[in-house]
């Protein structure tokens, strides 16, 4: 009996060993690696970003509870911005976060043609690293132009 107990031992052990060996082995990729991870839950639809009028955007900026962020590039910015907004360009803003003022809302602004997409994007990238009082500017910054509000240029704000 202990001859067949061995034997049934060595037979379940070697067909283990032998279907480990015909597993196929790992790929190797073909291509760059890609480290960065989706920012956006796919679920999320820029729909479902928080807008905030031109009117009330003005109000709560001028009281102080809020902050323009214009996610346009360096260059753009350089060119005219909102005054007092700070410029985190969106390819930028998950390595910029801390640079987001603490406990004031923040309004981004984009130069978009449609529905302020950069600007929805960063307040949905925003809100997925847990920072919610958020809000892309509707109209953005060609409506804040053709508005004829006030204007700053150069790199700082």
């Amino acid at each position: 009996m202990r001859n067949v107990t061995a034997v049934l031992i060595v037979a379940i052990f070697a067909t283990g060993l032998a279907s480990a060996q015909m597993k196929a082995p790992p790929q190797k990729p073909t291509g760059p690696l890609s480290v960065s991870t989706p920012t956006v839950p796919a679920a999320q639809s820029l729909e479902s970003a928080q807008r905030i009028p031109r009117d009330e955007a003005i109000r709560l900026v001028k009281s102080g509870k809020a902050v323009y962020v214009d996610v346009r590039s360096r260059q753009s910015y350089a060119t005219a911005h909102i005054p007092g907004a700070i410029s985190i360009p969106r390819s930028e803003m998950l390595n910029r976060l801390r640079e987001m003022p603490p406990g004031k809302m923040l309004i981004t602004y984009c130069a978009c043609k449609e529905a302020e997409h950069t600007s929805a994007l960063a307040v949905l990238e925003l809100n997925a690293h847990g920072i919610r009082n958020t809000a892309a500017l509707l109209g953005g910054w060609n409506e804040w132009k053709a508005a004829g509000l006030p204007t700053s240029t150069g790199d700082r704000p």
